[in-house]
């Protein structure tokens, strides 16, 4: 059986000449096909097998994506999500989890990068210049809660695998793409990259669990913890209090300064995260249970001057 083919020939301004009762309306917002709605149980008998050739434009030459239909994820979004989210690991997690780390090390005299992390929050190593303890603790928030985010939703991707094989679907892709290691569905090619997911559950039958966005509650537990340490250590004092204060930074750069800086970048970094997340969380059952709007018909763009 031959593979089937798409027909890029261009189409000429007769072919996509409509019938009077439905030439471009004076309002030009975008009105999908009754039969992509999430309400209609019938679309796949009138899909037929899956590669129908009916329009998928309305008559205002807006083109849709029916539900149905699982969501392509292009390179544009694969670089749009990789960029903030290895960024925030790399400056966040590792650089300024070091960062506390070593200067609370060399902060206090006597003290060893084991009891910055074991023993930093016991009586014995009460330090008045700053808060010991917060600086430890938000080392093993930085980093220890990282490693049981990818721990946590790397089991939850194999999980998700698990249960796309079950339902006899192609699971590398979409286990992928939910799991922290997304970075390599860059080495999938464009006909492999479709998020199962992306299609409402009532087509997929897939469990319910998978629906539950573990892996954004996750990243904004994360990221709320985070910032809560961060305000702690910054409140308390952090183990650069010493030098900002045998400086004599005084006013503004007391609280603006060179060692603080990482500080502030890690709060923008976490709150921007956990903004996305939750924005993401109550968005995403609406938007995937109504036809996506992905691009509109070049003879209606010029008919709009």
């Amino acid at each position: 059986m031959k593979p089937y083919s798409i027909d890029y020939r261009p189409i000429t301004r007769q072919q996509y000449s409509l019938p009077q009762s439905q030439q471009l309306s004076s309002s030009r917002s975008p009105s999908p096909p009754q039969y992509y709605t999430g309400n209609d149980d019938n679309y796949e008998q009138k899909l037929g097998s899956g590669r129908s050739e009916s329009p998928i434009a309305d008559r205002d030459g807006w083109q849709f994506r029916p539900p149905h239909h699982g969501h392509i994820i292009t390179k544009g979004e694969m670089i749009n999500r990789i960029v903030p989210y290895y960024e925030m690991f790399a400056t966040n997690v590792f650089l300024l989890g070091y960062k506390v780390l070593d200067n609370a090390y060399q902060a206090v005299n006597g003290s060893t990068y084991r009891i910055v992390l074991f023993d930093a929050c016991t009586d014995r190593w009460k330090i008045p210049e700053f808060d010991f303890c917060a600086a430890s603790q938000l080392v093993w928030g930085l980093v220890g809660g990282a490693l049981v985010y990818f721990i946590v939703t790397g089991l939850v991707a194999i999980g998700i695998a698990i249960e796309l094989r079950r339902k006899g679907f192609h699971s590398s892709f979409t286990a992928l793409w939910h799991s922290p290691l997304f970075l390599l569905c860059f080495l999938f090619p464009d006909t492999k990259r479709v998020d199962i997911l992306s299609i409402p559950n009532k087509y997929v039958k897939l469990a319910r669990w998978t629906r539950a966005h573990i892996q954004r509650i996750a990243m904004a537990i994360y990221s709320f913890v985070c910032v809560v340490l961060v305000f702690k250590s910054l409140a308390h004092g952090t183990a650069e209090t010493s030098r900002i204060n045998g400086e004599n930074l005084n006013g503004y750069k007391k609280y603006y300064n060179p060692y603080l800086i990482p500080y502030y970048v890690a709060l923008y970094i976490f709150f921007k995260t956990l903004t996305t997340m939750v924005i993401r969380i109550f968005q995403d059952k609406h938007i995937r249970n109504r036809p996506e709007l992905i691009g509109r018909y070049y003879q209606a763009i010029k008919s709009d001057k």
